[in-house]
């Protein structure tokens, strides 16, 4: 089910009018007193140690987090918000009406069978020449829906780039439907001097849905630098040391999706060496690195057909599916067609080879910033006005599954969540240097929330410094992408992006505790003040 927000109430008698969900008493002084930093030790403490196996994706690690979760929402006061008990995966943990804090839904697994196919077929129609690649050494997929068979046409595109702030478009008067597009990975220099992370990231993902609306079958890139594509695979013998070496956790690498009622729209993923390209260009006139210095000026193509060129691609699969849950909790306001949704994924990547990738930063300081913002709202003793849903997701790693499942089966009007907050690692400084640096992203329709926000840190003395970034469809590659692309405002707050991030090193030792707990006291500070106000 695709779900559109037609429309959300704006401020319009000025941001003062917010701060007065804070007037009516100081119940919310309470609430904003019980975080401190004991109270995060002691829930990250248990989230992120070895017990939870790094969470991964509907293993047993992610299900005994999941309980501790919800067992610490119902000694908060928590109501339960997910499946009613004698359903899949029901639990124990529940309220007098027999409700679970658990969605739980269905995941399809895929991994990639023996039957593994990529040809390069020319024909000058005359000759008929077929070159065929191996797979894990010329190329790889990158993802896994389902068994396809196919042979379709190949274009060129340069870098495949499209952005409409620099006016650069690498598909002008360029056909993509029903073809592969051969592109060169990455982006060209002149856009990752002009453009931010977020822009970059933002300008590839609208890209992709240009090509999907147009009807491409797939992309093949290529680094020019890589002879190789795919995993090495090393020898036992050259293992010795295992500990010494860059972790991994040995796993096939597999692809998650939510089973629908038809095949999904999707783009073949191919990463392929620079062997497998030069064949598919051989003969066009294209010389890689002359085009790279052409483009890095900022002029894209034109580029010459590819005549005569398809590629005959067969991939077989295997897909299991996974049991996995969601965790659903309602704070109960006087207006339960007014809500506020705050978020996190408690899922990480789980353990293999010996190492856990414990995920303290990424993401059990988050899912703690939502648990401690429940147990604060509980805290002040009173209902605020809007109804505030805590939601903890499964498989944001895998895809951002879990938060788009929840918005796809709503089981209240999409139009009736006035704000998404998101919470993803908000335990890391943002260097050595800056100890208080913090960004804020947030819908930029809700212009008020800067003046909130500001007017909070100086009223209740946080020490944060604000990058604010409103934005029509703010950047992000976490669960709150789930709720933009429903057209939900959206509001986060993050601080550091450390080296630590996807490694075993993200443990608890490193948590910056400080920075934590500022950022969790802001959010209820705002969320508070929202909660409590309707004009805006």
């Amino acid at each position: 089910m695709k779900i559109k927000i037609t429309g959300f109430v704006i401020l319009i008698n000025g941001a003062s009018l917010l701060l007065s969900g804070q007037s009516k008493d100081d119940s919310f002084i309470k609430g904003l007193n019980s975080i401190n930093q004991s109270v995060l030790k002691a829930q990250l403490g248990f989230l992120a140690s070895d017990w939870t196996e790094g969470r991964a994706t509907g293993e047993k690690g992610e299900y005994l987090a999941a309980d501790y979760i919800a067992g610490m929402l119902q000694l908060y006061g928590v109501k339960p918000g997910g499946d009613y008990s004698g359903s899949a995966g029901s639990s124990s943990l529940q309220g007098e009406d027999g409700r679970t804090y658990f969605q739980n839904f269905k995941l399809l697994r895929s991994v990639p069978g023996e039957d593994q196919v990529l040809k390069v077929i020319t024909d000058d129609g005359v000759d008929r020449k077929t070159v065929s690649f191996t797979f894990n050494v010329d190329y790889i997929q990158r993802s896994y829906r389902q068994d396809i068979e196919i042979e379709a046409p190949v274009v060129f595109a340069g870098y495949g780039f499209k952005n409409d702030k620099l006016n650069y478009n690498d598909f002008n008067n360029l056909d993509v439907k029903g073809k592969f597009i051969l592109k060169i990975a990455g982006t060209p220099s002149f856009a990752r001097d002009k453009l931010t992370a977020a822009e970059l990231s933002a300008s590839l993902r609208e890209t992709e849905n240009m090509l999907l609306d147009k009807g491409a079958i797939g992309i093949i890139d290529f680094n020019p630098g890589s002879t190789t594509a795919g995993n090495i695979q090393r020898p036992d013998f050259l293992n010795m040391s295992p500990s010494e070496g860059r972790p991994r956790s040995g796993k096939p690498n597999a692809d998650f999706s939510i089973p629908g009622k038809a095949n999904p729209d999707y783009l073949i993923r191919i990463n392929a060496s620079v062997k497998t390209a030069n064949e598919i260009l051989k003969g066009t006139g294209i010389v890689i690195n002359d085009y790279i210095k052409a483009t890095d000026g900022g002029q894209p193509g034109p580029f010459p057909p590819l005549t005569g060129k398809t590629i005959y691609f067969k991939s077989d699969v295997i897909t299991s599916s996974v049991m996995v849950r969601n965790i659903i909790g309602i704070i109960e306001g006087n207006n339960s067609n007014q809500v506020i949704v705050l978020g996190a994924h408690y899922d990480h990547l789980g353990m293999g080879n010996g190492f856990i990738w414990n995920g303290a930063d990424d993401n059990a300081s988050g899912t703690v910033g939502v648990m401690t913002n429940a147990r604060a709202i509980m805290a002040a003793g009173r209902k605020p006005e809007m109804t505030v849903i805590i939601t903890l997701w499964t498989a944001e790693e895998e895809g951002l599954l879990g938060s788009r499942y929840y918005v796809e089966n709503l089981s209240y009007p999409v139009t009736s969540i006035r704000l998404y907050v998101n919470y993803d690692m908000i335990s890391r400084y943002i260097s050595d240097e800056d100890h208080n640096g913090v960004v804020m992203t947030y819908a930029s329709s809700n212009s008020q929330f800067k003046k909130i926000t500001d007017d909070n840190l100086r009223k209740y003395d946080i020490n944060l410094k604000v990058d604010y970034r409103p934005s029509d469809t703010p950047a992000g590659s976490s669960d709150e992408r789930s709720f933009v692309d429903a057209h939900i405002p959206i509001m986060r707050f993050k601080p550091g992006h450390r080296a630590e991030y996807h490694t075993p090193a993200d443990e608890i030792t490193t948590i910056n505790w400080d920075i934590m707990e500022k950022i969790v006291k802001i959010s209820f500070l705002n969320i508070w003040t929202l909660a409590n106000t309707g004009n805006w």
